[in-house]
């Protein structure tokens, strides 16, 4: 009766490695990235906004992933027309910011969208919920980084666990 506790526990704890390894099974969509692009934009209701355009939030989505990718793949902002686009070792990341006046204050939301050429994937994958900020003022650089820190979270941990 005493050797039977010892082959369930084995067995019990089989079955719980086998169940976390197919939950965490790579997504070819992850795999084999050699760089991620960053495409950016920013929408601006009445013009541009002095605070944050196109470069500036490529540059701070940059510098962001890049800190959570330590050891990743290298991340770069793009141009359109870009040649590495279309190459398959490339994770293009499309970051959208809009900004609009919203009772006396400024809402930005930030957006990203994930595509990939090749037969890895050919259709946009959307995995990053968008996040939004209020502003009562010139936007902050911390507040912006924290937004886009938790944004950016759910792309590195997918890059991370799928080499």
């Amino acid at each position: 009766m005493m050797r039977i506790r010892p082959v369930l526990l084995l067995a019990a704890s089989l079955f719980t490695l086998a169940t976390e390894a197919a939950a965490m099974s790579p997504l070819p969509f992850f795999q084999r990235v050699e760089r991620v692009g960053l495409l950016c934009a920013v929408d601006a209701e009445g013009g541009p906004a002095a605070d944050l355009g196109d470069d500036a939030l490529c540059g701070r989505a940059a510098a962001v992933l890049s800190g959570l990718l330590a050891s990743g793949p290298a991340v770069t902002a793009l141009v359109p027309n870009d040649a590495r686009i279309a190459d398959p070792g490339t994770l293009l990341l499309l970051v959208h910011a809009t900004l609009r006046p919203d009772d006396g204050k400024r809402l930005l939301s930030v957006a990203a969208t994930l595509q990939r050429s090749g037969s890895v994937g050919g259709a946009p994958f959307f995995m990053m919920p968008p996040q939004a900020l209020a502003l009562s003022g010139k936007l902050d650089e911390s507040l912006l980084e924290s937004t886009l820190l938790r944004l950016l979270t759910p792309l590195a941990k997918a890059l991370r666990a799928n080499p």
